[in-house]
């Protein structure tokens, strides 16, 4: 990276304007014009994590079936998931820092139970996807291998319609179908299954 364009973090953020699921942050940061460092504001909108499991068997995924509103309603193929912290109100002390890996596995496994009755004996984080410089909203992709069958422990209601398991191949032909519609949980299946050949 040029040295000029080097942008330094500057102390910490303040919130502007905060709901239930995120705020409106301001991000101090020392930016590098070339004739000195210069305070700017960085102002973006910020959300908790969450997470995505990729649940394995027998080199197969486990996916559901979810009726999704931000596709008009729609069925779409996901990997269970949902929020590492429930709502900002809770997730303000992690502000500008790195969430400790055991709370991220923590909640992969609560929502691997609560999503899709499994548990898992070993979970590990496969990669975390980053959203965007404007919108903040960390995906967590953890990997959940030795699974068992579970008592479900909270009621998703009518997003999740059922789900299934599926080979690599069904899953890399479902990327490229559509039929898995998130963006970002199709680059992440993408690499985890080339990671696998």
């Amino acid at each position: 990276m040029d040295e000029k364009r080097k942008i330094i973090p500057n102390g910490e953020p303040q919130i502007i304007a905060e709901a239930k699921i995120g705020a409106l942050v301001v991000f101090p940061v020392l930016r590098d014009s070339g004739n000195g460092y210069q305070e700017v504001m960085f102002e973006k909108f910020v959300r908790p994590p969450g997470t995505r499991i990729i649940a394995l068997k027998e080199e197969k995924i486990f996916l559901q079936r979810e009726r999704r509103l931000e596709i008009q309603n729609k069925l779409d193929w996901r990997l269970p998931g949902g929020k590492v912290i429930d709502s900002f109100k809770e997730y303000k002390e992690y502000l500008g820092k790195e969430i400790p890996e055991n709370i991220i596995l923590q909640a992969g496994r609560r929502e691997l139970q609560e999503e899709a009755k499994m548990l898992a004996k070993d979970i590990k984080i496969f990669k975390k996807s980053s959203c965007g410089a404007l919108v903040e909203w960390d995906l967590y992709y953890l990997i959940a291998e030795n699974i068992e069958a579970s008592e479900n422990i909270h009621n998703e209601g009518e997003e999740i319609v059922g789900g299934k398991w599926f080979t690599y191949d069904e899953i890399l032909l479902m990327c490229t179908t559509g039929e898995i519609d998130e963006d970002r949980t199709v680059a992440a299946l993408y690499q985890f299954i080339q990671s696998k050949k």
